[in-house]
This record gives structure tokens, C-alpha cells and sequence, in this order.
């Protein structure tokens, strides 16, 4: 493995402080956004790991997304699809429990 020493690593810095605005809102810092490859419009999770957060950013491309569900039958009426839709987003909830 060939290591190039003409372009060193950029060091981010461990710790930046921000101020949380009124609504709960934070800015990423920008060396941090560029670090994890997080732009405008990008899906982020935040993880609380004991009195610490952790933000990870989710890929959400529609290759991503592509069959991940199975198809619902054609003859429900929306009444049906949200219920079914509610009924797995509870038993996801139980699970993440």
C-alpha cells in the first residue's frame, strides 16, 4: 500500500460549541458537515448514547428505498393502507423498546 504524504488529512477539532436557538435548533459546523458528507436537504439521525448524542448521516437515495417494502394488495382503500401503516410502525416501536 502506497501512503502519499503530499496531502495530509485535514484535523478536524473534537469539540464546537453551539448556541440552541429557540426552537431546538442547532447549525452542524461546516468543517463537521463536510467531514461526514452532509449537505442541504440531507436525512441525519441523532443517537442519544448516555448523556451523549451521536449524529449519523442516513443515506436515502431511492436505489436505497427500492423494493425495501413489499407491494400492498391494489384493492385497499386508504382507510386500510394507513391502518397497516400503523400497525407496522407500532410493532416497530415494541421492537426498538
Amino acid at each position: 500500500m502506497q501512503t502519499s504524504t503530499t496531502h495530509p488529512q485535514k484535523a478536524i477539532p473534537l469539540r464546537y460549541f453551539m448556541v440552541v436557538a429557540r426552537k431546538g435548533q442547532v447549525t452542524i459546523p461546516a468543517p463537521i458537515r463536510e467531514a461526514l458528507h452532509i449537505k442541504e436537504g440531507d436525512t441525519i439521525a441523532i443517537e442519544l448514547q448516555g448523556d451523549e448524542a451521536k449524529i449519523t448521516p442516513i443515506s436515502s437515495t431511492l436505489a436505497a428505498g427500492y423494493q425495501s417494502l413489499p407491494a400492498l394488495p391494489s384493492s385497499l382503500n386508504w382507510k386500510e393502507t394507513e391502518q397497516i401503516a400503523h400497525d407496522e410502525q407500532a410493532e416497530n416501536a415494541i421492537q426498538e423498546d
